[in-house]
């Protein structure tokens, strides 16, 4: 177990080229600042993203320290953290949504890194992973994967400029649980979660209230949506939510015209 799970952790992946340059501009640390917050960094980086252990049983899994770890890294290097799920030496990230991540523009990640290279050195590096006994078996089992496994090159469908900026932030964000497709994934060992067709249930204020509460219609309560709605999603604007409301309507209804459509004989 120890040496399959070690080959499966230790496995190198090609590094794609990568030509973002981050500029400490004020403008460009603004938006690296609210992407931060908006796609759920500080969930698991900590508010002042100086890292946090995260809650895996029998393991030491840390959200490293974003502050320090970002000094000596090439922007390169921090992209392909980002948005390949690798690290510097190629082996893949665990438990960081690069998959979804994938999705950020080139200006974005290079304001992404500039707002994170903008902070103050704070606390102590974190400590390297140590996996236990039942995380090895997971991976094994292939119940779960590597980051850089997980990379399935799927994308919501198209429809448009008018609608751009919220497939854009909805493949981001939402893409994280629901699929980068955001057909749902109802296998996930953990929290599954739902096609957002599911969207068609909910009006634009309701909408607004689950992504700024965690509170689904009806105030029925949801875990992953109260764990990253409050402190993550809340900070999106009113446009931005809007944005991705109409999105997902129009694919709602696109999916739904195609379902209904004759089929060609």
């Amino acid at each position: 177990m120890l040496v399959v799970s070690q080959r499966i952790l230790d496995r190198s992946y090609p590094r794609r080229p990568s030509a973002v340059h981050a500029s400490l501009t004020p403008d460009a640390i603004a938006l690296g600042a609210h992407l931060t917050v908006v796609s759920t960094c500080t969930d698991c980086h900590g508010e002042d993203v100086t890292g946090t252990q995260l809650p895996v049983p029998g393991s030491t899994l840390y959200a490293p320290n974003l502050t320090i770890m970002t000094r000596s890294p090439s922007d390169a290097d921090i992209d392909r953290s980002i948005r390949q799920g690798l690290r510097p030496d190629g082996k893949s990230v665990l438990l960081m949504p690069s998959h979804g991540y994938a999705s950020f523009t080139d200006d974005e990640v290079a304001s992404i890194i500039a707002y994170l290279r903008s902070l103050s050195p704070e606390g102590a590096a974190s400590p390297e992973r140590s996996l236990g006994l039942a995380m090895r078996v997971v991976y094994v089992a292939g119940i779960v994967r590597t980051e850089a496994a997980e990379f399935t090159n799927t994308s919501p469908i198209d429809l448009g400029v008018r609608y751009e900026k919220g497939r854009h932030l909805a493949q981001i964000v939402c893409g994280q649980c629901h699929g980068t497709n955001l057909s749902g994934e109802p296998k996930r060992p953990v929290r599954p979660s739902p096609d957002l067709l599911v969207v068609a249930g909910y009006d634009r204020g309701a909408f607004r209230t689950l992504m700024r509460t965690g509170k689904a219609t009806g105030g029925r309560q949801t875990v992953s949506m109260l764990r990253i709605a409050p402190g993550s999603l809340s900070n999106f604007s009113d446009d931005e939510i809007d944005a991705i409301y109409d999105y997902l309507v129009a694919r709602w209804k696109a999916l739904a015209t195609r379902q209904n459509a004759p089929s060609g004989r």
